[in-house]
């Protein structure tokens, strides 16, 4: 019983330790596996891929808001209110939003390149570095209930947060889990 398990580990991981010690036959380039290096002197194998790219001026513009990431481990929920809950990024680095309650602002800033993993032996997450905080600055306005919960909890989620995903109009604001998905509106 060992041994069948034992064949296919050693066989994946030969198979890793080839692609990212192996250079590339064709060109007599060697390839770079680390994420967010990009070696050029290797022309990308797909020409749609965004691996390597700053996508940080993807984000500029409005988000509406549609799920965010309760406290404590409960789960996704919808926003609520009648209120357009929103994000925006700014050019200059800022950021605004609406929570449905309360508006406010704070800075934002992105790292590195946008990284997508090659398979599913790579276990690097997709996206890209971002901060956002550290000091929120938010009107006053006090809400109740559901509304009230959704006002205390975007704002903790978006200073929490640490990498973006971006899947057409789909922004996904992630740490090791999805705190906050939004889609383009402007």
């Amino acid at each position: 019983m060992l041994r069948q398990r034992a064949v296919p580990l050693i066989v994946a991981a030969s198979l890793v330790l080839a692609g990212a010690c192996g250079s590339d036959s064709d060109n007599g380039s060697t390839t770079s596996e680390t994420p967010g290096v990009v070696d050029s002197s290797v022309p990308p194998e797909d020409p749609g891929s965004t691996t390597g790219q700053d996508r940080s001026t993807e984000l500029v513009g409005r988000w509406d808001v549609v799920n965010y990431l309760l406290p404590e481990g409960g789960g996704l929920t919808n926003v609520v209110g009648a209120e357009s809950v929103f994000i925006e990024f700014n050019s200059d680095g800022t950021v605004s939003y609406s929570t449905g309650c309360n508006s406010g602002g704070t800075e934002y800033s992105t790292t590195g390149t946008y990284y997508v993993p090659e398979s599913a032996l790579d276990s690097t997450p997709e996206g890209q570095s971002i901060r956002m905080g550290p000091q929120f600055e938010q009107t006053e306005r006090g809400c109740d209930g559901f509304l009230g919960d959704q006002d205390r909890d975007l704002p903790i989620n978006m200073g929490a947060v640490t990498r973006f995903t971006l899947d057409g109009e789909r922004l996904l604001l992630l740490a090791e889990f999805l705190l906050i998905e939004a889609f383009r509106t402007g």
